[in-house]
């Protein structure tokens, strides 16, 4: 009988497949300015990175904490899911911010959420977690929503609007892609790209924790 031995690049795009997705268009988050469809076309675009190695390779241009004056986001006006106005200002609320860039077609950005919306809880003393859908831009979407309450992931989530794709957004390759920012808006540690499971986003959280107290 023969073996039938599955092609080295073929297995690397399953296996990162679970972990991340890509953002479609043209290798970044969909534009605000774009059309409804930029999403639909996004839920069928190949499977992007996703890996602890993605992961490695999205920081490897950017240094531990970032220094401007207007933080990693810059300045910026959005709003949350029921319409509230946010600003960049939501990051004084808390010495760390984890802020988790998902989509409502990636089904690893919503396998990791539950495990956020338990971390949220858990930690809710010493840092906040906010999530930005990327590819919804009109407050009370059904479908985003529903993902929330299905989840439990009832933390902040913010709208992608021109200022946030303008200032990062149109640099995210893959959703989820998650950072943490300090009270000023500064990133803290590298970019992580892909999904990761309760006990690894924990291990990540307190080294990011260690790094704003020694700061």
């Amino acid at each position: 009988m023969k073996k039938v031995i599955m092609p080295a690049a073929l297995l690397l795009i399953l296996i990162l497949a679970l972990a991340g997705c890509g953002t479609g268009g043209a290798g970044s988050a969909g534009s605000p300015s774009q059309s409804d469809t930029s999403s639909e076309s996004a839920a069928s675009s190949q499977a992007a990175s996703g890996s602890d190695s993605s992961s490695q390779a999205a920081s490897d241009s950017s240094k531990n904490t970032s220094s401007s004056e207007s933080g990693l986001l810059g300045t910026f006006e959005t709003t949350d899911l029921a319409g509230n106005p946010i600003s960049q200002e939501l990051f004084n609320q808390s010495d760390l911010t984890m802020v988790n860039i998902w989509a409502t077609y990636c089904r690893p950005c919503l396998q990791e959420m539950p495990y956020l919306a338990e971390l949220s809880d858990e930690y809710q003393d010493k840092m906040q977690i906010v999530g930005i859908i990327s590819d919804v831009t009109e407050p009370e979407d059904e479908t985003a929503a529903l993902i929330i309450d299905q989840t439990g992931a009832d933390y902040t989530h913010l709208l992608i609007s021109q200022d946030l794709y303008d200032n990062y957004l149109s640099q995210v390759q893959v959703v989820p892609t998650t950072i943490f920012l300090d009270r000023e808006g500064n990133q803290v540690g590298k970019v992580y790209a892909g999904a990761h499971d309760k006990a690894g986003w924990k291990k990540i959280i307190d080294e990011m924790l260690e790094k704003v107290n020694e700061a």
